[in-house]
């Protein structure tokens, strides 16, 4: 197996993976902790998480979807396995951008007023966190389906 191959299919995959627990993770242990704190609080907060998780994440779902697509084009026998889980992967960002958007935006808006802060109640606020712990779970399944097809092609290439 050639070096590159080998390089790109573990970095694939395991980014892949990784990135998934941080989305999951973050919907299952960081988020509900802010469920009971004033909105003036737990806004802000979302605001600045959800700003360092883009800076950091989006570059790490494309170096993962570069690495499993790069498998794909190398690798004939299993284009279409590496295909999918590049695909996969990559589809975080227009889940987030088609999905995700309007809740982003709205607890960003609210974290950037202090007269957000004050009209709004602390339901909506939960509501609007809840909603978007879900969807962030969605999102970190798309990466776990992309290194988990990655993993079966490895397994798979080892039965041939």
């Amino acid at each position: 197996m050639d070096t590159t191959i080998r390089t790109a299919q573990v970095l694939g995959l395991t980014s892949s993976i990784f990135l998934s627990g941080i989305n999951i993770g973050a919907s299952l242990l960081t988020l509900p902790i802010l469920y009971h704190h004033p909105t003036s609080i737990s806004t802000p907060f979302f605001s600045e998480y959800y700003t360092r998780g883009a800076v950091t994440l989006v570059p790490l779902c494309v170096f993962s979807s570069l690495c499993s697509a790069l498998v794909a084009y190398l690798l004939h026998s299993q284009r279409q396995l590496w295909a999918v889980a590049a695909v996969a992967t990559l589809s975080q960002p227009p889940w987030t951008l088609l999905v995700m958007s309007k809740t982003n935006n709205r607890l960003i808006a609210i974290a950037a007023s202090k007269h957000e802060q004050e009209k709004v109640g602390n339901e909506e606020v939960v509501g609007l966190l809840r909603r978007w712990a879900w969807m962030n779970i969605v999102r970190g399944l798309l990466a776990l389906v992309g290194g988990l097809v990655g993993v079966y092609a490895l397994i798979l290439e080892q039965q041939i």
